[in-house]
């Protein structure tokens, strides 16, 4: 079985909830249309006919301008989710990066994430319940919680295996520490999240404990010479046993 060790944001939730709201909105509005233009069919004469049209065109109005916000709203949290909403598996731990909103500063906006570290060294569970909650799961144990601006939080892989952040600053703190983070119906059914969590948890243990850095295992000391005479006759052996 092949694990996958990065995880996109499922973004089809939007679309299916902007096609559900627009039915509750547009159904009564069409029916109220159809029942004012059977009204004016049959009293087409009257004055009231006129207010008929009106109730129509202003609930045409209000229908198109709520179809067009839902739709603006529904495409853009698609997009952000899409590329700001992942799972990434790295060799010491996990990353959950979320998008968190945004704001305008001097003409520029600004996206926000959430991110989440969860090392595998101090990881104890991953649960989920396929039953009742089939769209989230539980991690369990030391996670590092990070807050800030989507820019800030850029990282790569160190030598070590290990996270690095390329704002310095966050490598030497400045995060919140939580026990439990519950990620809730963000990557569809979790199944085979579980599965890949599982699986390079048990790489990682599996990984040899690294062995302190020696000196003298790489370095070798060099010896000093032996010291010598210009007179051959005195290097030569001597079998002489007389120490008077």
């Amino acid at each position: 079985m092949r694990y996958k060790y990065f995880f996109h944001a499922d973004t089809s939730k939007y679309g299916e909830r902007l096609r559900h709201l627009l039915i509750i909105v547009n159904v009564p509005i069409i029916a109220l249309c159809v029942f004012c233009t059977i009204q004016i069919v049959l009293n087409y004469r009257s004055e009231i006919a006129v207010m008929l049209l009106a109730v129509i065109a202003g609930c045409i109005l209000i229908g198109m301008i709520f179809a067009f916000s839902a739709v603006y709203i529904a495409e853009k949290y698609r997009r952000r989710h899409a590329h700001y909403t992942f799972f990434d598996f790295l060799p010491c731990g996990m990353v959950f990066s979320e998008y968190a909103g945004e704001y305008v500063h001097w003409g520029d906006r600004v996206i926000l994430r959430r991110l989440y570290f969860i090392p595998f060294e101090t990881l104890e569970s991953v649960s989920r319940d396929p039953k009742k909650s089939p769209h989230d799961i539980t991690f369990k144990g030391e996670i590092r919680s990070y807050f800030y601006e989507s820019g800030r939080l850029g990282y790569h892989v160190n030598e070590d295996g290990g996270i690095e952040f390329d704002t310095d600053m966050l490598n030497r703190g400045m995060f919140e520490k939580v026990r439990e983070i519950t990620v809730k119906n963000r990557f569809g059914n979790t199944k085979r999240l579980e599965k890949s969590a599982l699986y390079y948890l048990e790489q990682f243990k599996k990984i040899p404990e690294k062995k302190p850095f020696v000196l003298s295992d790489f370095v070798t000391v060099r010896r000093k010479p032996k010291p010598t005479t210009s007179n051959p006759a005195l290097e030569a052996p001597s079998y002489n046993r007389n120490w008077k």
